[in-house]
């Protein structure tokens, strides 16, 4: 080869390597912008999250300095009603010494010399002693195989059935006697059976 045809060659591989290297450095130029940029999008970002972060905390030992105050008002609530309660039971204890304690006439409310007092202690006790005969009356009954005499249902509904005997409604007794009209209907169909 003569030595003119390798300064051609040798010329135009330096003008080939001049177009390449200008491009390179475009490419790269703007990848470099590109990572800049997302550097500083990022950079922002976490700041935005620290912020956020700091709110949060704030907002939350907020939430727990007030949830601290609520407990504590509702302790001191909770102690001002347990003394409270405690109170009451001590002035129940009292109460209930002192009636027993004090005298018949004064907790009857009696103020002449007991007379009355000791009347109705002795009726008392005389309803509590015929009790027991009653009870064995009854049960007399019982072993004799006497059953005692039932009220019938118009004896215990008289107003009803002296409205039922005048005529009126099932209605119109039901808004009298303020028995609703189910149970006057019952009432009515009781008696008719009680009297076949």
């Amino acid at each position: 080869m003569s030595p003119w045809i390798i300064i051609v060659i040798l010329g135009a591989c330096a003008i080939a390597y001049a177009f390449i290297m200008p491009r390179k450095d475009k490419v790269q130029q703007p990848s470099h912008q590109l990572v800049q940029e997302m550097e500083s999008t990022l950079e922002h970002y976490m700041t935005e999250i620290e912020q956020e972060n700091d709110a949060l905390i704030q907002r939350v030992a907020e939430l727990k300095g007030e949830a601290t105050a609520a407990d504590q008002r509702l302790q001191s609530q909770l102690q001002e009603l347990q003394q409270r309660l405690d109170q009451l039971e001590q002035q129940k204890v009292r109460t209930t010494e002192t009636v027993l304690s004090a005298p018949v006439d004064s907790v009857l409310g009696y103020t002449s010399d007991g007379l009355q007092a000791q009347r109705l202690l002795e009726n008392i006790r005389a309803d509590a002693n015929q009790q027991p005969e009653s009870a064995t009356s009854e049960s007399q009954v019982k072993e004799e195989n006497i059953e005692p005499q039932r009220e019938s249902i118009k004896d215990r509904y008289k107003e009803l059935f002296r409205l039922h005997d005048n005529g009126k409604s099932m209605d119109a007794i039901a808004k009298q006697t303020g028995i609703q009209l189910g149970e006057v209907q019952l009432i009515l169909q009781l008696a008719d059976r009680e009297e076949n």
